[in-house]
């Protein structure tokens, strides 16, 4: 397939085209995780589960430009291709954004390992749960760079119309990945240190294969020298403002609720949290990729005036969302608990009833949780930054801000686990209102 079937292609086929080997490609990366979470949870301890908990959000911070760079020029090149002869100035745009990329990750190596120490004193961890905290950021801020462009190139892959070879690379790196746990984990006894070896090691094996195609002239996107008008990378950078907010606002979200969890629960209530993420890990990628498959295809065709087709292109990706979300709601509501015993350690009951209160809560989120995840989408394929961006603080960050200030002084943990969903119905009532209110 190349980017021309996004304007000719059945609408039916392409999105089965486009998403299934997302979705492959997604649910290996997601069975990765899930493993990664037993490694650590079952053969380390719920100190280390609850340490990747606290670091992780912190690493999405400070990732977040990359990624608004990287989601804002995919958008922007998708449209540039679905133009007449404008091939030229998309590789300009590819080529510059990724020295942009390349150069930022410079940046974040030194902050991620030098400011770890401090930042997770900051919130509030001690003992073993934060030395394992540092030891797993520090490790990932030395490979930065191949770990940025890693994502990076997975989105420009997806731009070419290579989604096959996006999931080639994205099942190999996450059977790897698992590979290397179990060597350094479980039979070289290594710490949480070496669970962050094993996923920047994995990445960096994907970064370079991915640029291969690039540096080898074989896509449609070549690099190439000169540069960008300014107001060009305006619109870029405003097209991934919306993606950089909401990575932003989730990892403030995710701090702010790691603070509330430490204080209410301890290192157990963060741990529980975390098995809970890692179980629904699996569905939220796949309705993600599902989503994020059919965007370079949406804006191709927005780009070529094709707006019906990318009204219904979008429309397939929400009936999928919705089915793949009530099918998740009620696996994790009557099969859920069948898998926590995976990722906790033999006679801990405390971490394990947790764990299954807080789960069911979390579970009736996904009645609500697709609508505002693929109109987000929706509108950054179609250039809406602003409507994006608002719709993403307000699902991210102001409307779960406000239920925990509600919820948590009557309910105390019970308030977090709840506030998912009841947020959720906010986000999806405002989602459905902006998108109307977009003329095209």
């Amino acid at each position: 397939m190349n980017e021309r079937d996004f304007a000719s292609a059945p609408i039916l086929k392409l999105f089965f085209r486009c998403t299934v080997p997302a979705m492959v490609g997604m649910g290996f990366s997601a069975i990765y995780n899930i493993t990664d979470g037993i490694f650590v949870g079952h053969f380390i301890g719920q100190e280390a589960l609850a340490a990747v908990n606290l670091v992780m959000p912190i690493i999405m911070i400070i990732t977040a430009l990359a990624d608004m760079v990287a989601a804002g020029s995919s958008v922007r090149i998708s449209i540039l291709l679905g133009r007449e002869r404008q091939e030229e100035e998309a590789g300009r745009v590819f080529t510059v954004c990724l020295k942009l990329i390349l150069g930022l990750s410079v940046f974040f190596t030194l902050a991620g390992y030098f400011l770890a120490g401090p930042l997770i004193r900051l919130m509030g961890a001690d003992g073993l749960t934060a030395e394992y905290a540092v030891q797993y950021l520090r490790v990932f801020a030395l490979f930065m760079a191949p770990c940025c462009l890693y994502f990076s190139t997975d989105n420009y892959l997806r731009v070419c119309g290579k989604v096959k070879l996006s999931m080639t690379i994205n099942i190999v790196c996450s059977v790897l990945n698992i590979i290397l746990d179990a060597l350094l984990i479980v039979w070289l006894k290594q710490g949480l240190w070496a669970a962050a070896l094993a996923s920047s090691l994995s990445m960096t094996v994907g970064a370079v294969w991915s640029l291969v195609p690039f540096v080898r002239k074989k896509l449609p996107l070549v690099l190439t020298k000169g540069k960008i008008a300014l107001k060009q990378m305006a619109i870029i950078l405003t097209n991934g403002s919306s993606e950089f907010f909401t990575s932003m606002a989730g990892s403030l979200l995710a701090v702010i609720i790691n603070v509330i969890l430490l204080r209410l629960g301890g290192a157990t209530a963060v741990a529980a949290v975390a098995i809970v993420e890692y179980v629904q890990s699996l569905t939220g990628m796949l309705i993600y990729s599902a989503s994020d498959a059919l965007q370079p295809a949406i804006s191709y065709c927005f780009g070529a005036g094709l707006y019906k087709r990318m009204k219904d292109m979008q429309k397939t990706v929400m009936a999928a969302a919705a089915i793949l979300s009530l099918l998740a709601m009620v696996f994790l509501l009557t099969g859920g608990r069948l898998i926590l015993p995976l990722f906790i350690k033999d006679g801990d009951a405390a971490l394990f009833d947790m764990s299954w209160r807080a789960m069911r809560f979390f579970a009736l989120s996904y009645l609500v949780s697709w609508i505002e995840m693929t109109l987000s989408g929706y509108l950054t394929a179609l250039e809406k930054p602003l409507q994006s961006l608002l719709l993403s603080l307000l699902g991210t960050l102001i409307f779960p801000l406000l239920f925990l200030a509600i919820l948590v002084p009557i309910l105390g943990l019970d308030g977090v686990w709840l506030m998912s969903a009841v947020a959720g119905t906010f986000s999806a009532i405002a989602a459905i209102i902006i998108v109307k209110k977009v003329q095209i």
